[in-house]
């Protein structure tokens, strides 16, 4: 890292090692920059660096960062993909592709931030700015390698395919055999453009199967039984279709765990809808009514319906009426036969498309396997307690992609660790590791001495539990 940063040092620190030190305090007590003297001060980093906590301060840290550009950032992803992809036992056959995004407290006024913008928040705040993060990861312990912050209100599918060639030409530049490698990807980034941009590597893809309705009439007796490599056996039916204008193998398969998922979402819809045309029906019906015009309450009806089969599972009619004020009457009925046919033979079916025709169904399930996992990662990547990118208090779009930076080099030493530590014979969560790690403290003894002068000082470690010596002992050979 240090190669590719300015080498001026601030309170005895060079910008290199105030980054590193920004992904470790990310890592293990993501905080504002301000509280970081606080934190340092109880951790055996300011003996091990050399540095005064007191002088490292939220404007040292600005200062420093301001020295880091996007150019920069590459440049050191690009270093510890090739030092991570030689130096531990890892593939990168399979590379995993998704988008989240970060709220921010940048006010609606502030025009210093182009990233920051009004979208569709996973976490529920429409309400504020946010920023985009595309990121690509092993498939083996979900190494973060290569990002991209991008600005708030665009959409997953308008951002793969330029994102695609980026991402791709770093990689012909840092892995040996490009064609090796398989991409996976959800359906939120499919495109006829993000398609052809996909000559060089392989990849596994899913498809909404509400837009195939060739695929839901495929009945379940001519699927075939396939045994993964754990030992579990799954349904699956194997063809070739055109999409995007290439031939594609497709496979659907049979998954219990998302029927049930689909079916619990369904009837909930369901439950929602009747509640909405209950309340309709009761006003309709109320010696308190006005007189209600039929174009209006269709519209009404139409919205309370609007969703996936919705129209076709409740069954609502609207009649003129002179017994009620508001000139209507409304009655509704579920089709529980049509709602037993879409149970049994639309719910649970996943479908996936490669371009790699010789796989098995086994190779193509297994890489597609784990795709959902990396919202592991975003979860890391906003759990309080870890690795949050949150809280980040910055303004402008170089500082948020600085310190969104910071973060994923927090992810990745901690990774790094949680690999280690799996490689040792210890299976633990990330959240275990580092509280076990946590608890190792370190005690310093002073001595006074015959001779007038400074105490003798004795550095040494507190008494462990088994765990944790295992864990330190682990921690004491890493050489990153």
């Amino acid at each position: 890292m240090k190669k590719h940063l300015p080498g001026r040092k601030r309170a005895s620190l060079e910008v290199a090692d105030t980054i590193l030190l920004g992904a470790i305090y990310r890592a293990l007590h993501p905080s504002s920059k301000r509280r970081f003297e606080r934190w340092a001060k109880l951790t055996t980093l300011p003996r091990l660096y050399g540095f005064d906590p007191s002088k490292v301060t939220s404007q040292h840290f600005w200062d420093q960062m301001d020295s880091v550009s996007e150019k920069d950032i590459e440049k050191i992803e690009d270093d510890i993909i090739r030092k991570v992809f030689k130096k531990y036992n890892l593939s990168f056959s399979t590379l995993f592709y998704d988008t989240t995004n970060f709220y921010t407290f940048i006010a609606t006024q502030n025009k210093r931030s182009n990233l920051a913008r009004r979208g569709h928040n996973k976490q529920k705040r429409n309400d504020l700015k946010e920023f985009n993060l595309a990121l690509l990861t092993t498939k083996d312990f979900l190494l973060p390698l290569l990002h991209h912050v991008y600005e708030g209100q665009k959409n997953d599918v308008s951002t793969f395919p330029d994102y695609l060639e980026m991402m791709l030409k770093r990689l012909k530049d840092i892995i040996p055999q490009l064609e090796d490698i398989t991409l996976v990807f959800d359906k939120g980034n499919n495109s006829k453009k993000a398609i052809e941009k996909l000559k060089e590597v392989g990849y596994v893809g899913s498809l909404s199967i509400y837009s195939h309705k060739d695929l839901i009439k495929v009945p379940y007796d001519v699927y075939h039984e396939v045994e993964l490599s754990d030992g579990k056996k799954v349904l699956c039916y194997r063809t070739k279709k055109l999409l995007w204008g290439k031939e594609h193998t497709i496979l659907i398969k049979k998954s219990d765990k998302l029927k049930e998922g689909q079916i619990r979402g369904f009837l909930r819809d369901i439950d929602k809808k009747v509640s909405l045309l209950e309340n309709l029906k009761e006003k309709l019906a109320s010696p308190k009514a006005k007189r209600k015009d039929k174009e209006k309450l269709e519209k009404g009806i139409e919205s309370i319906l609007s969703g996936r089969f919705m129209k076709d599972v409740i069954n609502v009619e609207l009649k003129r009426s002179s017994r009620f004020k508001s000139g209507f009457t409304l009655t509704y009925r579920i089709n529980e036969e049509k709602k037993q046919r879409i149970i049994d033979n639309i719910f649970g079916k996943k479908v996936l498309f490669t371009n790699r025709h010789t796989w098995t169904e086994r190779e193509i399930i297994e890489a597609y396997h784990g795709q959902s996992k990396i919202e592991r990662v975003f979860r890391h990547l906003k759990n309080p307690y870890h690795l949050a990118v949150r809280p980040q208090f910055h303004f402008t779009d170089q500082k948020i992609k600085v310190h969104t930076f910071i973060c994923l080099l927090g992810l990745m030493l901690v990774e790094i660790l949680r690999k280690k530590v799996y490689d040792a014979g210890i299976k633990m969560s990330l959240d275990d590791v580092l509280y076990h790690l946590g608890n190792i403290r370190e005690s310093v003894s002073l001595f006074s001495t015959a001779r007038k002068g400074k105490p003798r000082v004795e550095v040494q470690l507190e008494e462990m539990n088994e765990i944790e010596k295992r864990l330190f002992d682990v921690v004491e050979k890493i050489n990153v």
